[in-house]
């Protein structure tokens, strides 16, 4: 089977595609047995001769999420020379809200920064021509049960969990010295943080443990507005690659996971994965979705006073929670490798594969 993985080159992207494409062509091709390419979505909806020789040769093409407009007649023109193409996604396009990255694309339009293939030249927005999309395609992928469960009525859906390549993560560098490093693991809107009460809890724990550093993505640009802290004890690092994420998560000593609205109820269990292999204790706003997961940390009820209760907890016999990180959860995240589960990945393919033929 030869595969090929069509992908976004804008910052935004980068760490998704980083899990949904490159991640997955890796551990492809390490099997030796089949193949797997990746090629730039602008290159696809140009079909330059580099996207005409590998598409041609591929057996299934893969479209991380951009589905829409420019790249609708390219589907047309792959599927009528016999090619099976589906779309892979891993984010809630219609529970997008205002800060969250990718809103102004498809709710209004606008074109991806850097990216001019993106303009829309349609009175349909994006997320509608997502919608006509699906139903030019031979099947779609998705991260979580509850992505499948919403987009099913208009194709086939398969979920991939996401994986991790444990390799791209070295060792943590939590333990040293006396500060206590915590830090956000989803991308969630802003608002998430306050509707779950972990804003408020985080001003509280660090006001009453001052050893408490917060460490956020600078896409939070409001943070430092919102809580009265001094400047030592809030971080922000620019999360616009895979490699500026994983440096942050190894600094950290704790991982917040919280969930609020519909967006964050369809996100993965990736971030959980990552500060497990890390060995990181980590916290999440208790969702039933994860259930399988809530021996290996800390569920809480979102309230600022179960948040806050918890973190202080947490801070104080951090050394009891690192030893439990560092057993159980440690082991399960490693059987999460990527290399440990491509068959999967090489079933769901096949199976598609093989509808598609009938």
């Amino acid at each position: 089977m030869i595969v090929t993985y069509i992908h976004s080159t804008c910052a935004e992207d980068q760490i998704r595609v980083q899990l949904r494409c490159r991640n997955f062509a890796d551990a492809i091709n390490r099997t030796r047995v089949h193949s797997a390419h990746l090629l730039e979505l602008d290159a696809f909806i140009r079909n330059t001769p580099e996207a005409e020789q590998l598409c041609s040769a591929s057996d299934l093409l893969v479209i991380h999420r951009y589905v829409f407009g420019p790249v609708l007649p390219v589907i047309q023109y792959w599927k009528a020379r016999d090619k099976k193409v589906i779309v892979d996604f891993d984010q809630a396009l219609n529970h997008l809200t205002p800060d969250l990255p990718g809103y102004t694309f498809w709710m209004e339009g606008n074109p991806q920064v850097g990216f001019a293939a993106y303009r829309n030249h349609s009175n349909e927005l994006p997320l509608e021509q997502f919608k006509w999309g699906l139903g030019m395609l031979d099947a779609a992928t998705v991260s979580s049960s509850r992505l499948a469960d919403d987009w099913s009525r208009l194709t086939t859906i398969y979920e991939i969990p996401e994986y991790l390549n444990t390799y791209q993560y070295p060792a943590s560098e939590h333990g040293r010295g006396t500060e206590i490093w915590v830090g956000l693991g989803n991308t969630s809107p802003f608002s998430t943080l306050e509707q779950s009460g972990l804003l408020a809890a985080m001003q509280q724990v660090c006001q009453k443990r001052p050893q408490v550093r917060l460490i956020w993505s600078d896409a939070y640009n409001d943070l430092p507005r919102q809580l009265d802290l001094p400047a030592e004890q809030v971080q922000a690092y620019a999360r616009h690659s895979f490699e500026d994420w994983v440096n942050a998560l190894l600094k950290l000593d704790l991982g917040v996971f919280p969930m609020a609205g519909n967006y964050d109820l369809r996100l993965s269990s990736i971030h959980l994965l990552e500060f497990m292999l890390s060995k990181i204790p980590w916290v999440a706003s208790g969702y039933p979705g994860f259930r399988e997961y809530s021996k290996y940390g800390v569920w809480v009820k979102n309230s600022a006073e179960a948040w806050e209760n918890a973190l202080l907890h947490m801070v104080d016999h951090l050394g009891a929670y690192r030893k439990k990180a560092s057993g159980e959860a440690f082991l399960f995240a490693l059987g999460q490798d990527i290399s440990v589960n491509v068959d999967k990945v090489l079933r769901v393919y096949t199976s598609i594969l093989t509808q598609a033929q009938r």
